[in-house]
């Protein structure tokens, strides 16, 4: 019968079971759709639209596929929105994505930033700041959104902070624990970092700087003769005997003009500067370097301290400038100080062992109830388990005190008569029994007193005793 049965399996043994129930002839299809849509399809009958769709169906579920290989994903939903360029149309719309994943134990920020990325890259057209990731329960573990704060994709400003100043530390500790032995040394690194991304264009002319681009010049000259301008016009000027002009008149009516015209072109020098300043770049630095208090070997064999010059302590402050990248235009300050380092097991100044305080009242009450119990426990060896141990009926006895019983019994008239010769044995038993009794009677109230402790110590010796 055809139908559709769901097998989970784990998942390192997921693709044995897969190439297993491929070879008893089962189909094994995964949940979500790839490129094998197309394997089934007539080309014949489907429309540019079906194709469209299945191509962007094959895209979403092969992402999808290889989101779910990643460690502590179970399944993703993959769902892309890639919206054609329309003709005549001034600004085209982005392609936006966004993606679910079933993690039980919760991704932490470079999953996240993997599966951005990859979706990213996978896709024509996809900008990983319009990539939105969700979880099962509903947690937005990406926006997608253009004015989100791009450290969202290099880890985080704290992040960034930290590994900014231990990779410096790192530097510092390695250049000056050469010198002074890393366990004389200790580096503390605070670091200002400028999250702003600025775009910057700049251009520079220098007025000093000046070249000759072009250079030309224009001359213009006249002359004009007119020997009209001598005579005025009157009637004798028109008579026939008239005609006869003065030379010079005429030489004196001559004209002439002259100009000269020079344009120079001058080009400077002209800068154009384009400026990106990325986000993570140091604004100010502060390094402090402690210094294990230097030391010498004395006469007889004693450490003598032995302060290192100001020679010394400002060549190393030089190596810690060059290390860091010291810059005074943004106010870095480098400190290098020498003291004494106190040992690791070393009571620290101000503790009540270093200052001679009265001890906790908690640890004396702590003292005074392990000493009870100590003269618990030694009342009870003496007195009870030390008779029992040393006092042992021997068997003759035992087999007498039967009779001895009965005899005691049958005379009860003659306890009032004196007692025979050897009585006195009789009477310092009876009274070391007393002292027992007594004996043990104390010890049953200190140990029905303190019950929980007493059964504590018997434990202890049938374990030592076993």
């Amino acid at each position: 019968t055809r139908g559709t049965v769901s097998i989970y399996a784990p998942r390192d043994k997921a693709a044995d079971l897969k190439l297993k129930l491929a070879g008893d002839g089962f189909v094994v299809r995964s949940k979500s759709v790839g490129y094998e849509i197309f394997d089934d399809q007539d080309a014949l009958g489907t429309t540019s639209f079906q194709q469209n769709i299945n191509r962007l169906r094959a895209l979403e579920g092969e992402i999808a596929r290889t989101i779910s290989t990643i460690a502590g994903v179970r399944s993703a939903r993959v769902h892309l929105v890639l919206p054609e360029r329309e003709l005549f149309a001034r600004e085209a719309q982005e392609a936006t994505a966004s993606i679910v994943v079933d993690a039980p134990a919760g991704l932490d920020k470079r999953s996240v930033r993997a599966i951005v990325n990859f979706a990213a890259s996978a896709t024509p057209g996809l900008s990983p700041a319009r990539v939105t990731v969700l979880d099962s329960a509903g947690d937005l573990l990406a926006s997608g959104q253009e004015g989100d704060d791009p450290l969202a994709a290099s880890g985080g400003v704290d992040e960034r902070i930290a590994a900014t100043e231990a990779r410096i530390r790192r530097t510092v500790e390695d250049i000056v624990g050469r010198i002074v032995g890393p366990e004389n040394l200790r580096v503390q690194v605070a670091a200002d970092l400028d999250f702003s991304r600025v775009t910057e264009t700049a251009n520079i002319i220098d007025p000093d700087s000046q070249t000759v681009l072009s250079a030309s010049t224009v001359e213009d000259s006249s002359n004009a003769n007119d020997p009209a301008l001598t005579r005025g016009v009157t009637v004798a000027n028109q008579l026939p005997e008239a005609a006869v002009v003065d030379p010079q008149a005429i030489a004196s009516a001559t004209s002439s003009a002259r100009r000269t015209e020079e344009t120079t072109n001058y080009e400077m020098t002209r800068t154009v500067r384009n400026e990106v300043r990325e986000m993570g770049g140091i604004k100010r630095l502060s390094v402090a370097v402690a210094l294990n208090l230097a030391t010498t070997t004395g006469a007889g064999g004693a450490l003598i301290p032995a302060p290192r010059t100001e020679e010394e302590l400002a060549r190393i402050e030089t190596l810690v400038r060059s290390a860091v990248g010291y810059n005074a235009a943004r106010g870095d300050q480098i400190d290098v100080v020498e003291t004494a380092f106190k040992p690791a097991n070393a009571e620290p100044e101000g503790s009540p062992a270093a200052a001679g305080a009265a001890p906790d009242p908690a640890l004396v009450m702590r003292g005074v109830e392990i000493a009870a119990l100590a003269l618990v426990a030694l009342a009870f060896i003496a007195f009870v388990l030390r008779p029992l141990l040393s006092g042992a009926p021997s068997p003759a006895s035992a087999s007498a005190a039967p009779a001895q019983g009965r005899e005691i019994a049958s005379g009860q008239a003659q306890a009032a008569l004196p007692p025979p010769a050897g009585g006195l044995e009789n009477l310092i038993e009876l009274a070391d029994g007393k002292v027992k009794a007594s004996s043990m009677k104390r010890v049953a109230d200190v140990v029905k007193a303190h019950s929980t402790e007493s059964a504590g110590i018997l434990k202890s010796w049938i374990r030592q005793a076993s």
